[in-house]
């Protein structure tokens, strides 16, 4: 009797792990229009942004980096690499559409699946969601954002949690929260985040603190 109420609560916790918080479309709810336009938070155009990177890698491993991102709303494609401070290449990545090409990766960040799931957590940061539904609306009862549906049934929040700050949760099709993306925005500098602070749930879990040095918008392709 013992162990069946025990393998009910562990049971009962499961299924609220796995529940997504609730969202009221934008058209029921008393909010302005204004604070559910998620997709200014993504860059448009094409863009190379440096950023100071401190990293807290498996094994709470840290180090202090930076990062050259170029990329390109329009092909959403990307390019990254990420060099210690004295300018030794540590990654090379470039993603486009559902190819990714890993072209250095020394340790620790020469493995294989982490090297991918880097670049498309890079691409979580810096893409607007690709989503076969978009609800946009309040999260618990007072919180502005938009919610993504995907094709493999995963799902991606946008949610508004303080003046010019936002966050991006991704969930399994599980509704497993997955990933977590905090963004901090400069109001005269629309889609580029100043601050980033990416956290990855799970094995290998890692969490990137990105500070951002410099912008430059580049010419069309």
């Amino acid at each position: 009797m013992k162990a069946s109420v025990i393998l009910l609560l562990i049971w009962g916790l499961l299924l609220s792990c796995s529940r997504l918080p609730e969202i009221v479309p934008a058209d029921q709810a008393p909010l302005p229009v204004a604070d559910f336009a998620c997709r200014n938070l993504f860059p448009e155009g094409n863009w190379q942004l440096t950023h100071a990177i401190e990293a807290t890698l498996p094994g709470n491993r840290k180090g202090f980096m930076l990062g050259v991102t170029v990329l390109s709303s329009a092909t959403r494609s990307v390019k990254m690499v990420i060099m210690t401070l004295e300018g030794f290449v540590v990654f090379e990545a470039r993603h486009e559409g559902q190819t990714t090409s890993i072209d250095r990766a020394v340790a620790p960040f020469d493995s294989d699946a982490f090297a991918r799931g880097l670049m498309a957590d890079i691409d979580l940061i810096f893409f607007k969601p690709q989503a076969v539904r978009e609800i946009r609306g309040v999260f618990n009862g007072d919180t502005a954002g938009c919610r993504y549906h995907l094709r493999d049934d995963g799902v991606v929040d946008v949610v508004k949690t303080a003046d010019n700050r936002w966050e991006t949760r991704q969930y399994l099709a599980s509704h497993r929260l997955v990933r977590t993306v905090k963004s901090v925005y400069d109001p005269k500098n629309s889609g580029i985040a100043k601050k980033i602070a990416l956290t990855a749930y799970g094995h290998p879990g890692y969490a990137l603190a990105m500070d951002l040095l410099e912008a430059i918008p580049l010419g069309d392709d």
